[in-house]
């Protein structure tokens, strides 16, 4: 076995690995190529426009969202303590919208907005 550009039995190709075995009257060879860099980068441009799609189709049921939650319910969607929401609130990565009695109330579109920068992803499901 040996790391190889191109070994004289495939000229003109640039492999990466290529290997050699022979036993008796049985011969081996074979040789692993790395992908062209023409479907490499066309892959990663597809890649790119599915998850900017994907991206997109957040962002309008991010601006579908209507209605407001307690504490207690933003506890519950980010999987946090109460303590845990009041000390963000503190931060002021979260804003009570109203209050109705002594309870604040938080816009649900914020509360997905938290969970994006808690846990570095969209939510399966929205509140």
């Amino acid at each position: 076995m040996f790391f190889s550009t191109g070994s004289p039995d495939l000229q003109g190709t640039a492999c990466l690995f290529v290997s050699n075995a022979t036993c008796t009257n049985i011969q081996f060879s074979y040789s692993i190529q790395p992908p062209s860099a023409h479907s490499d980068a066309l892959t990663q441009d597809k890649l790119d426009r599915i998850l900017d799609l994907l991206q997109d189709q957040h962002y309008a049921e991010l601006h579908k969202l209507m209605g407001t939650m307690t504490i207690q319910e933003v506890a519950s969607y980010l999987s946090k303590s109460v303590r845990t929401i009041e000390r963000r609130i503190e931060k002021g990565l979260l804003k009570a919208a109203y209050k109705e009695g002594n309870a604040d109330l938080f816009l649900k579109k914020e509360v997905v907005e938290l969970y994006v920068h808690e846990y570095k992803k969209w939510p399966r499901q929205m509140p």
